[in-house]
């Protein structure tokens, strides 16, 4: 716990901010191992699109059901690249919005809300998605 505020002194950042920006720094630099660390032993995800790797569910729990579904997404999405929005956090929640580029035209709106344990591992991630898109020079920029 000192080690959080010793850490929180230094960045200015909440040890849940921490997280979250470790969250997304792992995504964007593809680093599996990285992403898997953010995660408590038995973290579930849900997440609709579970289904289209995994039909029976849309649910995981545990660290090596995480690592499969991961590294699918990893292999599918090469170019992945998540940028920040904006961020709550409310106690030990934290609600994330986001764009996922899969490619440099073609994004994604989403929105995560990340339960955290008391050592600020996400516990519980649940994922939202909003209107899938191409940028073009006329829309670049937009908000949606």
């Amino acid at each position: 716990m000192e080690e959080n505020k010793n850490n929180q002194q230094k960045t200015g950042k909440s040890p849940i901010q921490e997280r979250v920006d470790s969250w997304i720094e792992a995504w964007n630099s593809k680093d599996l191992e990285k992403i898997l660390e953010n995660y408590a032993e038995t973290g579930e995800l849900y997440d609709p699109k579970i289904k289209e790797v995994f039909p029976d569910t849309y649910i995981l729990t545990g660290k090596e059901n995480l690592k499969k579904y991961f590294e699918v997404i990893l292999k599918v999405f090469p170019k992945l690249k998540i940028k920040p929005l904006g961020l709550w956090i409310k106690g030990h929640l934290a609600l994330l919005e986001y764009y996922i580029y899969v490619d440099e035209t073609s994004k994604i709106d989403v929105v995560s809300k990340f339960y955290l344990n008391k050592q600020n591992l996400i516990q519980g991630h649940f994922v939202y998605y909003g209107l899938s898109y191409k940028e073009t020079e006329e829309n670049k920029g937009d908000s949606n």
